[in-house]
């Protein structure tokens, strides 16, 4: 049989244009590449009609198998499921499905994944997540199927029961990954006081970071009720061996499109304060140079003027402190299971889905 073929797409503006770089189709190519698939570098376009010209080019080279990453979501710039339908000859909904499911129950947002998978030609096409949480277990279900997947397309018949592997257990993801941790109990009084993570949760002493080239560490991660300081993250994170100390304020403003904002109230599902936590730690482990991070949502009534997310990075050097405080930013705004309540000054209101 020929060398089988990969490629990966990621759909995102803000990566297309330069502002981050492209962490998740770099994960999915060098997955890719393990498994014996001759897989270029990921191909980083905007949302919309650029995913589909890419999809086109790569059916039309005959690639085996072809991995979305980004755009799945419901937010207006989300196309990624619309460019690849135009392109699919059939879908296979239950690859799909099993994609979304494998974020659950961690990760209750991932029921928004618009994400699809189906055939073109003899190539298998498969949206993933845009987050590298999504990716990973994505791929922990691609892994139990991708080659048999491939086969068929080529003609394969299906493998005979004794050629199975006795011990393989079809339900267990052959990509170890971490145990998520413990779930919040639906307890409405967890949404104001929140759930924090500490550096002592995770088995660091407070003010211990890193040594150069281990993961970051994660000195706070937290949904709460209180009035939030970036002052205070920033000097969470302070080390002497950090050259940059990056920080982030998400402020309330007092207008959204063209209307003006009296107020808001965000209230938070109780799975949030973990859910943050494992934001945290994905950026954590994929932020080659950072030392320490803190980041923390805050939930209940907020006035104009008030900080509702508040972020701090500190770095060997100011690049990598750059791209991983936008990179967690962006990752929170995706993931995290927080929803907006905005009063307007002409007496309206409305629910905004965040993510």
């Amino acid at each position: 049989m020929s060398e089988r073929t990969g490629r990966v797409i990621t759909a995102s503006n803000r990566a297309a244009g330069g502002v981050y770089p492209d962490r998740t189709g770099p994960l999915i190519a060098a997955w890719l590449r393990d498994r014996g698939f001759a897989t270029p570098d990921p191909a980083v376009v905007p949302d919309g009609a650029p995913v589909e010209a890419a999809l086109r080019a790569a059916v039309a080279d005959s690639v085996d198998v072809v991995l979305t990453t980004g755009g799945t979501g419901i937010n207006p710039t989300d196309r990624t499921p619309e460019a690849t339908r135009a392109v699919l000859d059939h879908e296979v909904p239950g690859l799909a499905d099993a994609i979304r499911a494998a974020g659950l129950p961690g990760v209750p947002t991932a029921v928004l994944s618009r994400g699809l998978a189906g055939v073109a030609g003899r190539t298998l096409v498969v949206n993933l997540p845009g987050s590298t949480g999504g990716v990973r277990d994505g791929l922990a279900v691609l892994d139990g199927v991708l080659t048999h997947a491939v086969d068929q397309l080529h003609g394969g018949d299906h493998p005979a029961p004794a050629a199975q592997h006795p011990a393989q257990d079809h339900h267990q993801p052959a990509v170890q990954q971490a145990d998520p941790p413990a779930r919040q109990q639906a307890d409405p009084a967890a949404q104001r006081s929140g759930h924090r993570v500490e550096a002592s949760d995770a088995g660091q002493s407070p003010g211990e970071h890193p040594a150069p080239g281990a993961p970051a560490a994660v000195l706070r991660a937290e949904v709460s009720g209180d009035d939030l300081s970036v002052d205070e993250h920033a000097a969470l994170v302070d080390h002497r061996a950090a050259g940059a100390v990056v920080t982030f304020a998400g402020v309330v403003r007092d207008h959204d499109g063209g209307r003006g904002v009296t107020s808001l109230t965000y209230e938070g599902h109780p799975s949030a304060g973990d859910v943050l936590a494992e934001v945290a730690a994905d950026v954590a482990a994929t932020s080659p140079g950072v030392r320490a991070l803190a980041v923390s949502h805050r939930v209940g009534d907020l006035a104009i003027g008030d900080t509702a997310l508040a972020v701090a990075v500190a770095a060997d050097h100011r690049g990598a402190a750059f791209a991983t405080c936008a990179r967690l930013v962006d990752e929170v705004k995706s993931r995290l299971p927080i929803w907006k309540h905005q009063r307007f000054t002409d007496g309206t209101d409305e629910w905004v889905n965040c993510p």
